[in-house]
């Protein structure tokens, strides 16, 4: 009984020390980087520089998750998702109006990234389709039997796409240019 209780009691406290760990925020991370390196721990202080720059990241993730809103203009929002590999992030969610729905998706990277991928989204702007201005960004919308797509390269780097199989042409546009845009790309 003792072992038991004794391995209980190392396990609650591996729990709570483990939960207070991943309650730590970028200032603690960043500090600690800072320390490590004053130290000499140069291993050590890049690998809390790591942590800062996910936590710091996993921020920015969570306030641009926020500006999703749960209606706009007269479109409800589904469930949002939020995926994070190889340094690029994404943010999904459909939204859905009477029988229709349009997907918004937000694709973004590290800052490091930020340079190539903002490349790879203007060669996406040269793809076939119709240029359109929508809150002072140039957008492609493309048609494809009932298919829309409608794709904004952001100047901070990163795509913003609209897509839908079930709404118009005029509808997706009308919802991107009633979409936080600028809010997303600060």
């Amino acid at each position: 009984m003792e072992i038991k209780s004794s391995i209980l009691l190392s396990l609650t406290f591996a729990g709570l020390s483990f939960a207070l760990h991943a309650e730590e925020g970028p200032e603690q991370y960043c500090n600690s980087a800072i320390e490590l390196y004053k130290e000499g721990d140069i291993d050590g202080a890049l690998e809390e520089a790591r942590w800062c720059v996910e936590s710091l990241e996993q921020l920015a993730q969570a306030k641009q998750t926020e500006l999703f809103s749960a209606e706009i203009d007269g479109w409800v929002r589904g469930k949002v998702n939020q995926q994070k590999a190889m340094g690029i992030s994404t943010i999904d969610a459909t939204y859905r109006k009477d029988d229709k729905s349009i997907q918004v998706e937000l694709t973004g990277g590290a800052a490091g990234s930020m340079g190539a991928f903002a490349a790879l989204s203007q060669l996406g702007m040269g793809q076939a389709g119709n240029k359109v201005r929508i809150q002072r960004y140039t957008a492609v919308v493309s048609e494809s039997d009932n298919d829309i797509d409608l794709m904004i390269g952001l100047k901070q780097g990163g795509m913003l796409n609209f897509s839908s199989s079930t709404a118009g042409k005029d509808a997706v546009i009308a919802f991107a240019k009633a979409f936080p845009i600028k809010e997303l790309d600060q």
